[in-house]
């Protein structure tokens, strides 16, 4: 399965604030040299908090029916890591653990300088075609080819829900 990235966008003087995406290849293009084009293009980058990434787990977890596979936190606290590992393989064996993975993730984003750095998720869309995606902090997603349209538009819903509402 093929990932196609984008960064996440919002541009100045945009009356009302929208996130715009913009397609990036690492192998066309450095990081920090693709942001400087944006930057001096009007562009400001999206920082997608825990909060936000809490929100998009939600989303897609209770009502699209994904499954999250990888929670990749900010800090090298391997006691964390491995907490937020093992509840992970525990809602993928009982769905009901999935209330524990949320408290904890949500504990970790207001009372400690631990963040989400990554998640990745993956299932089928309504008509059966695979999904699979994850999205950063910094906002760069990869999503595969056959769900990035659709995909991209419910990430950016949810970002738009949490940042400009």
């Amino acid at each position: 399965m093929k990932i196609q990235k984008a960064k996440l966008f919002w541009r100045l003087g945009d009356k009302p604030k929208k996130i715009i995406p913009v397609s990036y290849d690492e192998t066309q293009n450095e990081y920090y040299t693709f942001l400087k084009e944006q930057f001096d293009a009007g562009y400001r980058q999206i920082i997608v908090s825990s909060e936000i990434m809490i929100s998009i787990i939600k989303q897609f977890v209770l009502s699209d029916e994904l499954s999250i596979y990888d929670i990749h936190l900010s800090e090298d606290d391997d006691d964390m890591q491995n907490e937020i590992n093992n509840l992970l393989r525990l809602v993928e064996s009982n769905p009901l653990h999935f209330i524990a993975l949320i408290d904890r993730l949500s504990f970790l984003a207001e009372s400690s300088s631990i963040d989400i750095q990554r998640i990745k998720l993956h299932g089928y869309t309504p008509n059966g075609h695979p999904v699979d995606f994850f999205i950063q902090s910094n906002g760069l997603i990869g999503i595969n080819e056959d769900a990035f349209i659709d995909i991209q538009a419910k990430v950016i819903f949810v970002i738009e829900r949490c940042l400009f509402a």
